[in-house]
């Protein structure tokens, strides 16, 4: 052989280092890498085999003589010298095909093609095999030299770094678009949720929620209903990622659907919510989920846990575990009758559902975080500060580490009127005291610190009704009410005559006798005691820091 085949051949090989690594896409990848191979080893034919993990399966791609065409047929991906090579990862040299056992004589029958000598190698990189490629027949030699095996050798090396590099694009498109998608599925999925915060009238929820993956199974969900009625559910589908993404959003339309007919009762409403569920979730799909209704004209929480942990309250002055009949998830037994328990129910009183994620969330020692640390995380305080205290208290255990599933945690505040309007008579004090009573219990202080509250409280409507409106009874007095940026708020109305602030100075507590304490008394529980002229009238407003959290 001269030299000028020769420098051919390897003007082709570097021609093939240089644009091989600049095809974007798979068709005419292989066209290039059979063109210069057929260039370079100078043969009749050369082939190229790319799996197909899906089928198990070689594709052959093949080009012959001076034909610009790629032939591509099929093979089992365990068959033949080229499915050997695949799964052997050995380069073979053989020099007479035909009497080699594992030729595939059908493959030449079928292309009339004579396989005489062969070089085949694996595309392969450490324990990855992306193909596998042929030389077939060198023209003008019987058999492949040495020098032939070199030059493959090298071509084999460009044509598994074209294809890392190709695969390695495919994957980041590949994850590129599954991001895109997941980030879009998040977003319809958020679309379904309420906010994590909603503040009504009689109740506050508001919820953590974190998933395992982008999107989760887990859901949680609020609807206004009349008369200031408010039900919550917390529920864990089956599965995870976009199915179970799309089975919360089928359940949170069907939950909203059927809002009317909670009017009927929580049993009744689950009842039929079941029903529908069971009719239009793919087999094998439920959802485990607890669900509260608040109604604060009756002053009651009903409780219904269909397949999900019981919620915990806040009464007494402690957390504990409600004890509620257990019903079936739903979306299982289309005929099953749910079972509710009705507690009575005051305004201060809060509620935490959880998923499994929350009591089963793992920490990098591989413990679970449990029922126990879930309790104990449980603080004093309003429903911010209790939900915040609980949620930081399961990220440190877990430790950012990757979830294996989904957790939500809601608390539910329920709480009285904002606004109480009352007369300058003896009788409306006690109104006056349950209602400030009920404010401190949301702001979360302890009995005793309630009583405390209470009672200076009271001294101030006394003092309006005494001093301000000299007893005169029937006039109003208006008591508003709020927690915000970490205060207690409490806020008296009058529309009296102007109080003189020279006169307000209250005595001192060695001066033993009747009355006078009453400024003495406010300061030493409010940390704010304002007075406040309006042209009509008086006003004070009190406030006091809420409980925080123990560290």
């Amino acid at each position: 052989m001269d030299d000028t085949p020769l420098q051919e051949r390897y003007r082709a090989l570097l021609s093939a280092a240089r644009n091989l690594f600049s095809l974007t896409n798979l068709e005419d990848l292989v066209e290039n890498i059979l063109k210069y191979s057929r260039t370079m080893m100078q043969t009749e034919a050369c082939s190229m085999f790319l799996p197909d993990h899906a089928t198990r399966e070689l594709i052959l791609y093949s080009a012959r003589g001076h034909e610009d065409e790629v032939h591509q047929m099929r093979m089992p991906w365990d068959k033949g010298i080229a499915g050997a090579v695949f799964h052997g990862r050995q380069f073979e040299r053989i020099d007479d095909a035909q009497s080699d056992p594992r030729l595939m004589r059908a493959n030449d029958t079928k292309t009339g093609f004579l396989t005489r000598a062969m070089l085949c190698a694996p595309l392969a990189d450490k324990d990855e095999c992306f193909g596998v490629l042929q030389a077939l027949n060198p023209i003008g030699r019987a058999t492949f030299t040495d020098l032939d095996k070199e030059i493959f050798e090298g071509l084999v090396s460009i044509v598994t770094g074209a294809l890392i590099r190709f695969d390695r694009e495919l994957k980041i498109d590949h994850e590129a678009q599954m991001a895109r998608e997941l980030a879009l599925a998040m977003e319809i999925q958020k679309s379904y949720l309420p906010p994590e915060e909603q503040v009504l009238p009689r109740a506050e929820m508001r919820v953590r929620y974190r998933p395992a993956r982008t999107i989760g199974g887990d859901f949680y969900v609020s609807l206004i209903l009349p008369n200031d009625r408010f039900l919550v559910a917390v529920g864990d589908v089956s599965g995870k990622g976009i199915p179970a993404a799309l089975t919360t959003a089928q359940i949170i339309c069907e939950m909203q659907a059927l809002a009317p007919v909670a009017e009927k009762g929580l049993d009744v409403y689950v009842t039929a919510l079941n029903q529908a569920l069971c009719q239009r979730l793919a087999a094998g799909r439920f959802a485990a989920t607890t669900f509260l209704l608040y109604d604060p004209r009756r002053a009651t929480m009903e409780v219904l846990c269909a397949g999900q942990f019981e919620p915990w309250r806040w009464h007494d002055d402690k957390w504990e575990p409600v004890k509620a009949p257990h019903n079936l998830a739903l979306g299982i037994f289309p005929k099953y009758e749910s079972e509710t328990t009705v507690f009575p129910c005051q305004p201060g009183e809060k509620w935490v559902l959880f998923t499994d994620g929350i009591n089963e969330g793992r920490s990098p020692a591989g413990g679970d975080y449990g029922i126990e640390r879930l309790h104990l995380s449980l603080g004093i305080g309003p429903s911010s500060t209790v939900i915040n205290q609980a949620w930081q208290s399961w990220q440190r255990f877990v430790d950012g580490i990757d979830q294996h599933d989904d957790a939500c945690l809601m608390v539910i505040a329920t709480k009285p009127e904002s606004k109480l309007e009352i007369t300058s008579t003896a009788k409306d004090c006690k109104q006056a005291r349950n209602f400030i009573e009920d404010w401190a219990r949301v702001a979360g202080y302890p009995d005793l610190e309630r009583g405390r509250i209470v009672l200076a409280a009271d001294e101030a409507v006394t003092n309006v009704i005494r001093h301000t409106y000299k007893c005169v009874p029937d006039r109003p007095i208006i008591l508003t009410a709020e927690v915000s940026d970490n205060h207690f708020h409490l806020r008296l109305r009058d529309y009296g005559p102007h109080v003189d602030k020279a006169k307000m100075k209250g005595r001192e507590l060695e001066d033993v006798k009747p009355g006078g304490l009453g400024l003495v008394l406010l300061h030493s529980i409010f940390s704010v005691v304002e007075h406040i002229m309006h042209p009509d009238g008086n006003e004070w407003h009190l406030a006091k820091p809420v409980p925080q959290p123990q560290p």
